[in-house]
Formats: structure tokens, sequence, C-alpha cells
């Protein structure tokens, strides 16, 4: 059974309105601004004219549409609309018409607005079952009425549908029963053995509101999709307790890759990348807000409608030489016929740092130090009574012992994010506004007594109102608004200064502060005090704006020209303003060096006098413009489905504060795209994309290129020969296609060389030694420069068990890159040009394969429980095949044939246990002198009997991960869900290579020493359980060197987001005359497994530490 509508309500999408807050009165006049523009036009007296022979009754009710604003809402099998009729009207009342079109036909009509449902009159009741009444409404889960649902007696042809307000009326026999049919939910039946008032909620059916993807430049019936794309559910986005949309990504998604490495707030975007790395240079996705090229940074979690990544050449050749590292879509949500609904959800959170560095402390530090001078035979630094003193604390000032991670670190910050959304409209105006505030704090901790807030702040307000309005029947404006204001506030010396503090400094090396008050320091590493750094330092204010508008025009000229014919048109326009006011100050340094024997009073020494705060500004601004313009059609005939697309579009991006003139020219794109689709039956597929595209990073002639793609699938399960109960749904994809980039690092026009007049090296001519800078050929430029290209292939297989209860996607795909653009590897040293100058050219090649797989369960028993399972991966590795390096001596040092980034070193074969082992080994003093018992030995991987620098090799994994996953479940019950997600990596290797792994590596007294390397050090008594060298009193030019003994798995397990939540019952909310209230409890990075023992966060860069949330939540709709 089919609901139809001239008026294609089909088109009408039912969003569930779970939206969010900000400020009530700005809410407030903007929604009465909207309700006084959507004020429906009252439906006049209509009057038509008819000369009509021989159509049938769909064709006179198009014609009765074409003539008046009243529209027709019938089911097929309720009203026969095929009979052929001939009809003659002159200037009569529409009602008169209807009349005379239905005479005889037992069809009856109401009018409701510009509404006309079509209904069967009810016949005489069979086998002596009297008819009884039955009235009521229909409403969706969030309470919204749902005009148009099919009420049908089951086994009978008598039913109606429910008018614009959702009511409806029938007269039913006793004893039968009624079902309850819309577009998007699950079908609804109740016996009806009575009169009585049914009202009824309908149920989203997640299945068939899966039907329509978003594809790029428009969207396709999920079953036509042949294409390889990924979606995420807004309602999985808005279980991680964040401001970040890629961090709420992790894990969730097949074929995405994601890695945070910064918990600072403002800074914390976790790295995306599709199918991992296949190019040397530019690896970031492109990304599209609303069809715009926009940062995925901008957009509010709750603002989204819609996330698709597009991962293979079918899904990405349309953006031509954009699209070669993948396509992310996104959609922020958009009005909905109806009464106004105003949603809000609050929460807040705390938040602790995941893995805090475990240094040790002043007592094992000044240990360590007498223990490396004793590894090479020299006296200790320390007696045993200072060593005491470090120990006890007894005199804090000469021999200290701070643990600056609790000086200068709290361990806990807060976190709130806020929504506020109203949306809803008529026929005519749809309007969707969201207001949005969130705050985070940071986690240094303050000086009581400094005026200024020297902890990190970032308070953001998003505003987003998206409103459609019909000018006519067949013509639609879209008009968008987004804004971001973004206020920041962090210490003077920012993140780099203090964390590098906190590694510079050891626990011996000074107190915080002098007996004085002054702050304490020394003169090398001047400055380093890490207290110092955090709150002396003065303070750094930023405020950051963000303007997005996007307009747009949908014509349909369905009627004007040809069925399924349409055109659009977009234009959008951005601005982006960032202002950074720095009140840097240099905060004076004292050091103590006792008192003095005669006097009794305090000496010190002045490294640093205190200076007053300075006065900097910097500003960043750019714009961006963009125009679109499709033709699209889509039609069908019979089994035949066929559509096609044709776009043309152009950018313009201007960099308004660069620092250059190149710099500061406009950076224009533009290029066609195209689609073309064919399905027989919707069991056939095939798709042809392209995309003709062009950059002007390259010279004339070589800027346009075109890149096509094409698809085939194959619904097996549609067969007629299909009869197979178990498999529900069996679909076979493959595409093959090429697409393109031209991103090179920032640098541009590659064809062009460049003079630098104001270069570094400077002559003086003359009696007076006049100074003149040097000109020199900062770049050369070269002719024979185009884009780089990837052909991509992808197989693909959709298959759902047991009526899609449980459904697999899978793909395996292969991806060649040619022409990487990069410089020149292979030009000596020698030769006399910079390193800057050297030319760029289509140079490397390489390739990345692997594959990608979703995984769900998902079922609802009799009594109402429903569960979830949910688990994804991605594999993707990638390999160099050329990279224009001259081949090496050996052919372990060649990079061929390895991933992009992989790491090289030398191979540890254990830790000298002896002179004797020393000199049975093979001669390492080419690394630098002798070893020492307890240095690291390594493999002669050549083969020549010496270890140097020619024996490294290619050792663990890149810092990417080739390997990531997630998994997890959701179970509800009576108003209560509770779900958890682990997300995880795989193939992926970090190093423990900065001086606080080296111990001394920079002098005694500098730099920290992580427990971690203190515990397991090499010393005579713990040689056979050692894992790392020993120690000396300095940098140890055989150990501390890259080498398999500081790599580590950096593999990992998190429990990413665990959620337990309860929605109060609809008679209890009611009362509060409300339409939904939910409150909830969730944590985001609750627990990490891993391999290093927590030493670091094996996902981060080992700086600002990823931050742990627990956080409590309310959700309310009106």
């Amino acid at each position: 059974m089919k609901l139809i509508s001239i008026r294609k309500m089909k088109k009408r999408i039912n969003v569930p309105a779970n939206v969010k807050m900000g400020r009530i009165c700005a809410i407030w006049l903007f929604c009465i601004a909207l309700q006084a523009i959507s004020i429906p036009i009252l439906a006049q007296s209509a009057k038509i004219t008819l000369r009509l022979k021989n159509v049938t009754v769909e064709e006179v009710l198009t014609s009765i549409e074409n003539q008046t604003e009243y529209r027709f809402l019938y089911n097929k099998d309720i009203v026969d609309v095929s009979r052929i009729v001939s009809i003659t009207v002159k200037n009569e009342r529409m009602t008169l018409a209807l009349d005379k079109l239905f005479k005889g036909e037992g069809v009856s009509y109401t009018i409701e607005k510009r509404q006309i449902v079509l209904n069967k009159v009810p016949s005489r009741p069979q086998d002596n079952k009297q008819p009884v009444k039955v009235t009521g409404k229909v409403v969706d889960e969030s309470g919204e009425v749902l005009p148009g649902v099919t009420v049908m007696i089951e086994g009978a042809t008598q039913g109606t549908i429910t008018g614009i307000d959702g009511n409806y009326q029938l007269q039913v026999p006793e004893g039968s029963t009624l079902k309850f049919t819309s577009i998007g939910y699950t079908t609804y039946t109740q016996k009806i053995t009575r009169p009585m008032t049914l009202n009824v909620t309908m149920k989203e059916d997640s299945k068939q509101l899966d039907e329509v993807v978003v594809v790029g430049y428009g969207t396709q019936k999920k079953v036509s999709v042949v294409g390889s794309i990924s979606n995420i559910a807004p309602k999985a986005i808005k279980q991680t307790a964040t401001t970040s949309l890629p961090n709420a990504l992790s894990g969730r998604m097949p074929g995405i890759i994601t890695r945070q490495t910064s918990g600072e707030p403002g800074f914390d975007a976790a790295s995306i990348y599709i199918r991992g790395i296949a190019t040397w240079g530019e690896k970031a996705p492109l990304v599209l807000v609303d069809g715009i090229e926009r940062s995925i940074s901008s957009v509010n979690p709750d603002e989204v409608e819609s996330l698709s990544v597009l991962k293979d050449a079918s899904a990405t050749a349309v953006y031509g030489v954009k699209g070669a590292n993948g396509v992310i879509l996104i959609n922020t949500k958009r009005g909905k016929q109806g009464k106004p609904q105003v949603s809000f959800r609050t929460e807040s959170a705390i938040l602790s740092s995941l893995a805090e560095r475990n240094y040790i402390d002043g007592y094992e530090y000044a240990s360590l130090m007498n223990e490396g001078l004793a590894n090479v035979g020299k006296a200790p630094r320390w007696s045993n009574e200072e060593l005491e003193k470090f120990r006890t604390g007894s005199d804090p000032y000469l021999y200290p012992n701070v643990d600056w991670i609790d000086k200068v670190l709290n361990k806990n910050s807060y976190q709130t994010i806020n929504n506020l959304s109203v949306t809803g409209g008529n026929e005519i105006v749809r309007y969707y506004v969201n207001l949005g505030y969130s705050m985070q704090t940071g986690i240094y901790k303050t000086d009581k007594s400094n005026p200024h807030n020297t902890n990190a702040k970032v308070s953001r307000y998003n505003y987003r109102s998206n409103v459609d309005i019909n000018l006519t029947r067949d013509l639609v404006v879209e008009l968008g608004v987004g804004g971001i204001i973004d206020d920041r506030n962090y210490p003077g010396a920012g993140a780099a200064g203090i964390f590098n503090g906190l590694r510079d400094t050891g626990p011996i090396a000074f107190p915080v502060t002098n007996p004085d008050g002054s702050i304490s320091g020394l003169p090398t590493y001047i400055g380093s005090n890490p207290w110092g750094q955090s709150t002396q330092t003065g303070y750094s204010d930023e405020h950051l704006t963000t303007i997005q508008s996007t307009a747009g025009l949908t014509w349909d000229l369905s009627r004007l020209v040809t069925k399924g014919l349409s055109v659009k048109g977009h234009f959008s326009f951005d601005f982006y303003h960032a202002n950074k006011a720095l009140r840097y100050k240099e905060f004076g340094i004292k050091q103590y060096i006792g008192k003095n024997e005669q006097t009794g009073e305090d000496q010190y020494i002045t490294h640093r006098d205190d200076k007053a705060m300075g006065y900097s500004i910097e500003q960043n601004s750019n714009r961006a413009i963009y125009m679109d313009f499709s033709v699209n059609y889509q039609r069908t005939f019979d089994k035949h489905s066929v559509a096609g697309m044709l776009l043309l579009n152009r950018r313009q991006y201007d960099n308004l504060s660069a620092g250059t003139s190149i710099m500061n020219l406009p950076y224009r794109s533009q290029g066609l795209a195209m689609r073309a689709t064919y399905d027989y039956a919707q069991r056939y597929f095939i798709e042809f994309n392209a995309g003709y595209n062009g950059s002007e990073n390259f010279p004339k002639g070589k800027r346009m290129g075109f890149f096509p793609a094409i698809s085939l699938g194959w619904l097996v399960s549609g067969e007629s020969f299909w009869k197979d109960n178990l498999v529900s749904n069996l679909k076979l994809r493959f595409s093959h296609g090429e697409v393109g980039n031209d991103q090179i690092g920032g640098d541009r026009f590659l064809y062009l060389t460049k003079m630098d007049q104001n270069w570094e090296q400077v002559y003086y001519f003359g009696q007076d030694q006049i100074r003149w800078p040097g000109i020199i050929e900062s770049k050369i430029g070269y002719n024979n420069v185009t884009w780089e290209t990837a052909v991509k292939t992808n197989l693909g297989l959709d298959l759902g068990l047991w009526k899609d209860r449980f459904s697999l996607q899978m793909d395996f795909f292969y991806e060649k890159r040619k022409g990487i653009l990069m410089q020149r590897q292979s030009v000596p040293t020698g030769a006399g040009f910079l390193a800057a100058s050297v030319l760029w050219g289509n140079l490397g090649k390489a390739e990345n394969k692997g594959f990608d797989a979703l995984l769900e369960f998902k079922d609802r028993t009799s009594s109402g429980l429903f569960y979830s399972l949910r688990g994804n991966v991605t594999f993707a590795r990638s390999k160099v095949l050329e990279n224009d390096k001259a081949d090496p001596l050996y052919s372990n040092l060649s990079e061929i044939g390895h991933p992009i980034g992989q790491p090289f070193g030398l191979v540890a074969a254990g830790f000298f246990e002896s002179e004797e082992d020393i000199d049975n080994w093979y001669d390492q003093s080419l690394l630098g002198g002798r070893p020492i018992p307890g240095d690291v030995k390594y493999k002669d991987i050549n083969g020549d009997n010496i270890i140097d620098s020619n024996d490294q090799c290619a050792i663990g994994y890149t810092r990417e991960p080739e390997l990531v996953f997630g998994f997890g479940g959701t179970i509800e019950y009576k108003g209560f869900d509770l779900s958890a997600y682990f997300t995880g990596a795989a193939r992926t290797s970090t190093f423990f290579e900065d001086r606080t792994f080296w111990p001394f590596a920079s002098g005694m007294g500098f730099f920290n020493v992580f427990k971690e390397i203190y515990d397991n050090r090499w010393t005579p008594e713990t040689a056979g359980a050692a894992k790392y060298p020993v120690v000396t009193d300095g940098f140890n030019v055989q150990s501390m060197r890259r080498s398999t003994v500081w790599q580590k798995d950096a593999s990992y397990l998190r429990l990413k987001n665990l959620e337990v939540g309860y929605t109060l019952p609809k008679k209890v909310v009611s009362k509060l005359k409300i339409n939904n209230l939910r409150v909830f409890v969730n944590g985001t990075n609750l627990y990490t497994w891993d391999k290093i023992n927590h030493t670091i966060d094996p996902e981060s860069d080992n700086w600002y530490p990823i931050q742990r949330a627990v956080n409590f939540g309310l959700a309310v709709d009106f």
C-alpha cells in the first residue's frame, strides 16, 4: 500500500526534534518574527475551468492543482485514480467540479486548509457486524502531529488518511483490525471492539529512514548507492562530551582514521584521514558543510543532521582534484512543517588528564646522578648527608625536591555545553534556529596575587539559522546563516613554554620560589621555571569570529518542461577574523645561594630583572566566495530509473592578512561535475561520475583535468530466484576511477620562479661600506608540473540477515598514487641549491590498500526491550613505490616498499653485560667510542661486521595506526537506556626519545626523568630484566639514538563512551507541559588499556594531555 500525494508529500522529511539552547530572550524575539511571516495565506473560493476527454482521474486532479493552491492527499488502494473520465466545466467552483467527478463512485472529500483528503465512503458492514466510530490523532514520538498517515481496515479496502492536524475518523466493523502506515514509520495495528478514541504514536523505522543517503552534490536512495559511503547517526555523535566534531567521530565509522594529539582547549581536535595515508603532501580530506567547503571545526555537533564519508573514486570523482583524500559531507538541521518546537540540552563535565607524567622525585634524581657518574668512573656529586636532605626536604631552598607537575597542573578542569533550538513552519516557510554556548577551562594553576587570569579558557558562542521558503509551488529558496564567536585566554608562555619547562626542569634544579618570594631559577635554561611560565608570563587574549552565509534556489521544472527536471543554484560568503592580543611578560629570576656566614642574611644572584608587561597584536583574516549552478534530472519509466546531474562551480579564497604579495593573491578554483545513473527494477545499477576541474598551481595547459569513475551494483536478493528467508539483503558493489590532488603544503604557483630580495646574506660596498642585502633564487619554477592523481578500485558487499536485524557492510580497496607532488630528493647538497629553492615535480608514486567493515545487530523484543550491537574496523597500509631519492649504499636503508612515514633505526640485540661481551661483539666504535657494560648492542643488518648508521632499517610501524576499530552496544527499556562504546588502534608505534627518557642527555640537573626509565634501567643487579640502557653522566652516543630499545607499541583499547539515561514517561511530562524530558550521565575517555604502562598516552604527542570527561546532562523538548 503506497501513500500518494501529487505534490510529492514523500519529500517531507520527519526529523526528530532533539535539538538545543542559548539565550531565551533572543530566541523568543526571533520566533515572533518568524511567526509573523509564517501565517498561511487563507484559501479563497476557487473557480476552475476543465476541458478534459478520456483522461485518468489522477490527471484531472493534477489539472485542478495547477489552477489552484490546493493539494490532494489520497491512497491508491482506497481511491481509484486510474479510472478514465471526461469532464468539462467553465469557471465553476472547485467543489462542484469534484462533486461531478466523483458522483456515484463512493468517494468523499474533506478540505482542511489547503489540503483535500480523498476517502472511500464507508460501505454497509458484512456478517451482521455493527459499525463503530473510531476517532483519534496520530503523532510521532516527539508529539508532533503526522498528516497523511494511512488508516486502513485490515483485509478490506475501506480506510482514510489523517488530516493536516493529524486527526482521523472512520466507521469500522466491530471486531476488525485497524492498520496505521506511513513512510518512515513502523506499522501500528489495533483491534477494534467498541466505539473509541484511539490516539496513536508512530515509531520511526530506522531502516526506512536510512533509505536516502547524502552523496556528492545531492542525495540517492540507499538501495541504488554503489559507491563506498559511511554514515553516522547524530545521536551517536552526542554521546561524546565534546565541542569538537572530529573527536566525536573517533572509532565510530569504517574508513575513518583519527588521532587526537592534544587535549588543550581550542587545540584538541583530532586529525582525520580517510582510509589511511597515500601521499607525502596534504593528507586531510575535503570537508563540505551544507555543500560549501568549510572547516569541520566550525561545526557545532548539535547542529548536525547528517554526516557522510565518501571513500572511493565513485563517490568522490565529482570533486576532481580535491577528492583524492576522500570527502566528508555534513548537512546541518533544517526546519520542518508543524507548530514551533523548542529543544534545550545542557551538560556539564568534570575533566581530568588521561596520562599525567610520572617523573622521579628529588632523592631518586640525585641518587641517579651519583650512579651515572660512578658508571663512567667519576666521583659522586652528592654525599649521603645531602641525599638525605633531598629525601626529607629539610633544606628546601638549597636541596629542593619539587614535584613540578603538582605545582603547575590542576587535577581537574570544567566544561559545559548548552544548546537551545526552535524549529517549525508551515507549507510556505520552514525554519530551524539554534543558539549554542560552550566553555572549557584549562588545567593550569594560577597565582592568586596575579590580577590577570593565566589559566586557559575557551568560550564559544554558536548561532545557526536555516530557513526554507516556498515562493511558489515549484520554487524553493534556502537561506542559511551561521555565526561563531570564540573568546580564548591562554598563559603568555603558551602550552609549549609550560610543558617545555615541565620537561626541562628537574626536581632538584631550584625551588619554585626563593625565601623572599621571588621566582627561582638558574642562568642555564633561563626562565624555564614551570610555575613562572604558567603564572607570571602575562596572558594571551584571543577573539575569533566566523560568519557563514548560504543562499540556494531550487526550481522544479516538472510542470513547465518535463517531469523530473530541476535546476539549482547556490551562493555562499564566509568570513573569518582572528585577533590575538599578547600581553607577554618576562619575570625576574633570582638564584638563592644560602645565608651570609657573617651576617646571616639571605644571599641571591639576580639572573634577570622583572620587566613590564608587553603588548603585541597578531591578526588573521580570510574570506571565501562560492557559487554553483546545476541541472538535475530524475525519472522512472516502469522498471527503468535514470538520473543525471551537471554542475558548474567556482570558489575564490582570499587570505586578507597574508605576509607576502603572492599569498595575498586570490585562490581560485572552478570546474564541472557530472553524474549519470541507471537502474533496472532496483536490481542492476550502473553509475558514472566525473569531475572536470583544475588548479591555478599549475601552468596553462596543465591546469584542467578530467577525473572519471564508473561503478556497478547488483542487488542479488532482489532477483525472483532469491528465496532465502535468512538473507534478506545481498548487494555487490564495484567501482573504479581516478581523482586528483593539488595541495602542496601551502606553496603556490609551482611553475613560477621566485626571487628573494631580503636574503639573510648581505654585502658591503664602497668606502662607506654601504650594506646591500643579497638576492637569491628562493624557488625554482618548473613548467612540466601538474596534479597528482589517484586511481582507486573498490569492491564492496552489503549483507542483511533476518529481515536486516543483522547487517554487514564491507569494502576492499586499492589505491595507486602517481605523480605525487614533492621536491626533488636527489639534488646533492654540494650542488649549491638552498633546500627551499629545489624545484617541485610529480616525482612520487605510492599505493594504499586495505579494507573496512561495519557490523551491526539490532532488535526489539515483544516486551519492548531494544538492544543493538555495532562494530567497525579499518585497515589501511601504504607502500612507497618511488620517492626520487638516490639508491642507498645498502638495501636496508631504502624506503621503497615500506609505508609512508616508516621509521628507520638500529635493531637492538640486548645490552652489553661485560667488557668481554663488548670484545666479542661487532665493532660499534663508529657510533661514538667504545661502549661500556649496559650500553645497547645492535645487530649487523647489512652484514659488513661493523655497526654504524648503515645498519639502520625499517623498524615497527608508523605513528598513524594502520588498524583502527570501535565496538559497543545499546540497551533501551521502559525509558531507561544504557550504551557503551570502545575504540582502539593497532599496528602503530611511538618512541621514548625526548630528554626525559634519556637521563642527563643535556647535562646533570636538567630535564626530568620518567619513572618508567628509572625503574627499568640497566644496572649490574638488574641486567637480566632491564628494558633500558645504563645511565651515564651525559649524552650517551652509543645508546641514545633511535633504535628498537626506545620504540614502543602504541596499540591501545579505550572505553571511549559510557552513557546511562532515563526518559520520563509521557503521562509525567505532559503534566509539566513539555513533550519530552531525558536526564543522562556519560563519560568520555574513561579508561585506556595500553602496552606502555600508562607512561604517556599512546594516542597523543606527549604535550597537553587528552582529557577524561564525566558529564551530567538534561534534554528537554517543548
